[in-house]
């Protein structure tokens, strides 16, 4: 993975969690009053306490680290517009200007009215430079507004809670909401916010060097902080644990079999359904049988590693299209089976409920959703130093030689048979254990759960993160769950909200809901066009892209096992 691209995803990262943390109300729910109590509101009214004067230095270093980053994004793209355009306008002036009257324009001040132009701005841009030219200063402004947003944090807790409900304050779609809550989940976004920036801007070098471990470093915490951070939106968890955690290990299972071994498997969802099934069969009073979670999800991943096992056997001779029709028929006979009630087994139509939710005493994960996201959480990292480990081993290398070239990989003596099923059936069994972890979160699992849609939405997540990439994949499947799953789902309600602000009846009338397949379609449709190897592309696929060569990309991935 490059270095350059991850130091700008974490940039851009800490940014965003900045502006989330100043606008945190919007990101919530609709308020009667238009928005909740927030950072913005006391620059609104401006400051009558020492916790109101403290929002400024804190404004002032948001406005540093969003302008600095602004600046290291728009830098290249405006330095290559530049010579775009000079370029276009000494074309123009070749085709529209005799020879003569070009020798004679050049003779002249005015031929370099566009250099004379762009010097203009070489002042402003060293200007630029000197306020963002120097990483460490970059680093303690952004520890400067940590420190005071902890300073903040501390005076804000002196502060006596109101409740905000109704009409009056600020109720949201989730009842009577604490102001209180809200500055503190602000002040944990706007923590890491300038904390990530910290990080990034001190230690690029780092950062440039070792992407992978950047990565995991500003993902991991903020992963295990979440729920922290959004404790006043229980859906918002409750998103993170359905929707993000169970299609990121989805998209995991799939990256073995598509990413890796080059098989392109378009039912997958069978998989996904078939671990949801072995977790409702074997925990619900369907069947009379209670068996705990952390059994049945290694009871989930052993039955689909099995039918993947299965369905690789009689593909082994396949590939490309033929490879996917063949998947395409399995993932659609596994639902007609499950809605038939094969072997009185899956409860037709209507599925089967009351699944078991696991409890530790105390704790319930049925009202504590937070529990299923650290459970998650926990197998995700477990799967994914699994993942790594295996791509850099003698297996992962044999699924590259075969994706590049299965006959060149047979006569180098490895044994394709054996090599297709092994990655049938790891990629089905992290599907099966993210379709037992489903089955206990929803309580009930029905067949039109795991739909053809299903499949397409986690190879979305495979082509939009980057193929082959895990790090893509993570990101690719954070970025389609949040837009499909959170931001078009909730974006009536911001609308209304912003409405009743600025007064636009119009906006709050649109349904932007039936909008979702029509904003996921531009989405990869722009992304194949602007970014095709994906967000994160691995070095092989990114080699693939810029030479045009294939067969340089296996040796890249032997360069880097």
């Amino acid at each position: 993975m490059q270095g350059p691209t991850v130091f700008r995803l974490l940039a851009a990262t800490a940014c965003a969690l900045l502006l989330m943390g100043w606008l945190l109300p919007w990101f919530i729910g609709p308020f009667s009053s238009g928005v909740g109590f927030s950072p913005q509101d006391v620059v609104v009214s401006g400051p009558s306490t020492f916790d109101g004067i403290l929002v400024y230095p804190l404004a002032a270093a948001l406005l540093y680290v969003l302008v600095g980053a602004l600046r290291d994004s728009a830098r290249p793209t405006a330095r290559g517009l530049g010579r775009g355009l000079r370029r276009l306008w000494r074309l123009v002036l070749r085709q529209s200007i005799a020879p003569s009257a070009a020798q004679t324009s050049s003779a002249t001040p005015g031929k370099d009215s566009t250099a004379s132009g762009w010097a203009a701005l070489q002042p402003l841009s060293r200007a630029l430079d000197v306020v963002y030219g120097s990483d460490r200063v970059r680093s303690i402004v952004a520890l400067s507004g940590l420190v005071i947003t902890f300073v903040l944090w501390i005076v804000v807790q002196d502060v006596e809670a109101v409740p905000a409900c109704g009409a009056s304050t600020a109720g949201t779609a989730f009842g009577c909401v604490d102001k209180h809550s809200i500055t503190d989940s602000a002040v944990w976004l706007t923590m890491y916010g300038y904390g990530l920036a910290a990080l990034t801007y001190g230690a690029r070098r780092w950062v440039l060097t070792r992407p992978n471990l950047a990565f995991g470093v500003a993902a991991l915490p903020f992963g295990a902080l979440l729920p922290f951070m959004f404790h006043q939106a229980p859906d918002f968890v409750l998103w993170a644990a359905s929707s993000l955690a169970i299609y990121m290990l989805l998209a995991l299972g799939l990256n073995v079999v598509v990413g890796f071994a080059g098989l392109l498997d378009l039912g997958y969802a069978a998989f996904f359904a078939i671990g949801a099934y072995a977790c409702a069969s074997l925990a619900s009073p369907n069947h009379h049988i209670h068996l705990p979670l952390w059994v049945l999800i290694f009871v989930g991943a052993a039955v689909a590693s099995v039918f993947g096992a299965i369905l690789g056997a009689p593909t082994l001779r396949l590939r490309g299209d033929y490879l996917a029709i063949v998947t395409l028929g399995f993932g659609e006979i596994v639902p007609d089976l499950a809605t038939n009630n094969v072997f009185n087994l899956t409860g037709g139509p209507n599925g089967i409920s009351g699944i078991d939710q696991p409890t530790f005493g105390p704790i319930s994960f049925g009202s504590n959703p937070q529990w299923y996201y650290w459970s998650l959480l926990a197998v995700s990292i477990v799967v994914v130093v699994f993942l790594f480990n295996i791509e850099r081993s003698r297996v992962g290398r044999a699924w590259v030689a075969l994706r590049e070239d299965e006959v060149a990989a047979a006569a180098t003596g490895i044994n394709t048979t054996s090599t297709k099923l092994l990655a049938f059936a790891i990629g089905a069994s992290v599907s099966g254990l993210a379709g037992a972890f489903y089955g206990s979160l929803v309580t009930i699992v029905s067949p039109d759960d795991f739909s053809f849609s299903v499949s397409i939405a986690v190879l979305s997540i495979i082509v939009l993160g980057g193929i082959g990439n895990i790090v893509g994949v993570i990101l690719g499947s954070f970025v389609v769950t949040f837009v499909i799953f959170w931001v078009l789902q909730h974006m009536n309600e911001w609308s209304a909200t912003v409405s009743q602000t600025f007064n636009i009846p119009a906006l709050g009338g649109i349904n932007f809901t039936s909008y979702t397949y029509i904003v996921y379609g531009a989405a990869l449709v722009l992304m194949m066009l602007l970014r095709p190897g994906g967000l994160l592309p691995s070095r092989a696929r990114r080699i693939e892209l810029e030479t045009g060569v294939e067969s340089e990309s296996l040796a890249a991935v032997q360069g880097i096992a």
